[in-house]
């Protein structure tokens, strides 16, 4: 059987006389266009639903006007840091993409060069002063290119990577850039914590803070910040993922075991299924915030979107909400205007924060 051919204007006759029942059995594609025809003419998703009037889902509006006013910023050590920071998987051309095999090659036919030092200097005019930075030679050339041939001013927070023979490799090469910050990867940070190497974690905190820069380590697991509290490593923040995993790839909740107690493996209860599809990294969101509600550092969220699975007007409300000062974001150009917005619109008085900016204001 052939596929039935549908022009624009009979598609849209077609779906003008469909019922909300026959509608259902659209094609995806179909709906996609259905839903873009609705913002068009003004009647866009109702709240609550996603981009295209399901949860999540269809085809994202482009936001062309950004919301008046300055960033919101807040210190970080000696930092003024806009509140919403730059990601660094998408111009380095990684991004969680679950069970696609085409996405790394996308983002590298769509991430140019002159693409990726576009990306930052439009952050940059929208008040985005700050970027996370992995250290290696691409990623590197572009930096140096944007500071040479654009003059950007972005303070580069620099993704270390450390190993148990090498502690000093990639914080020498990003301070070489002029890196303002810096963290321990959240994969060595939570390897470190399994291994019960406090040693290796403590060495390379060391050698970030003698260059006298906002030091900090990240990771996955909430275990390995809670474990780094007990070792009192002298970091001025952290760097955690954070969402609420509410979303169709996310694993199931458990429920809590009673009989449960902290042991050297788990030192927080696990809330949802381990396995990751490629996008989870937080199974503990509770216990996220309720240890950031007791530790007064500076909290970085990232993956609050879950590599795209998560509405930003929820996952940075809910980020922001429940203890995040700053949130790093991997973002396309094309959505920076968006996030922008959304950032001062929830910090203009649309939270329901319930711990104290740790990071302090400051005017942009």
């Amino acid at each position: 059987m052939t596929k039935e051919k549908i022009d624009r204007r009979g598609f849209f006759k077609k779906a003008s006389a469909i019922t909300a029942t026959a509608a259902t059995a659209m094609s995806f594609e179909e709906r996609a266009l259905l839903a873009h025809q609705e913002q068009q003419a003004g009647r866009g998703p109702q709240p609550g639903q996603g981009r295209g009037g399901q949860p999540g889902r269809g085809p994202r509006p482009q936001v062309t006007t950004v919301t008046p006013g300055p960033m919101p910023m807040g210190k970080l050590g000696n930092l003024k840091v806009s509140r919403l920071i730059a990601g660094h998987n998408l111009v380095g051309f990684q991004a969680h993409s679950r069970d696609l095999i085409y996405v790394s090659q996308l983002l590298q036919a769509y991430f140019t060069d002159d693409k990726i030092l576009d990306t930052w200097q439009k952050c940059e005019e929208l008040g985005i002063n700050a970027s996370f930075l992995r250290i290696e030679n691409h990623m590197m050339q572009c930096a140096h290119r944007y500071k040479q041939e654009r003059q950007g001013k972005m303070q580069w927070i620099a993704q270390i990577v450390i190993n148990e023979q090498d502690q000093s490799h990639d914080i020498d090469a990003a301070m070489e850039l002029g890196a303002s910050a810096a963290y321990i990867r959240g994969l060595e940070g939570d390897r470190f914590w399994k291994a019960g190497r406090p040693d290796i974690i403590a060495k390379a905190i060391e050698r970030i803070k003698s260059y006298k820069i906002p030091t900090a380590l990240a990771s996955h697991e909430i275990d390995t910040l809670l474990w780094s509290e007990q070792q009192k490593f002298d970091v001025d923040f952290y760097v955690k993922t954070f969402n609420n995993a509410q979303y169709w790839s996310a694993e199931k909740a458990v429920k809590p075991n009673p009989d449960w107690k902290p042991s050297e493996k788990e030192l927080a209860q696990s809330e949802f299924g381990a396995a990751t599809h490629d996008n989870i990294w937080e199974t503990k969101p509770h216990a996220t915030a309720e240890f950031f509600a007791k530790v007064k550092k500076p909290f970085v969220a990232y993956k609050v979107l879950a590599a795209g699975a998560i509405w930003p007007r929820d996952g940075f409300k809910y980020a922001f909400d429940n203890g995040a000062d700053f949130l790093c974001v991997g973002m396309y150009d094309f959505q920076l205007i968006e996030d922008v917005s959304i950032v001062k619109e929830l910090m203009a008085g649309k939270l329901d924060r319930k711990r104290d900016w740790v990071a302090e204001a400051v005017s942009a």
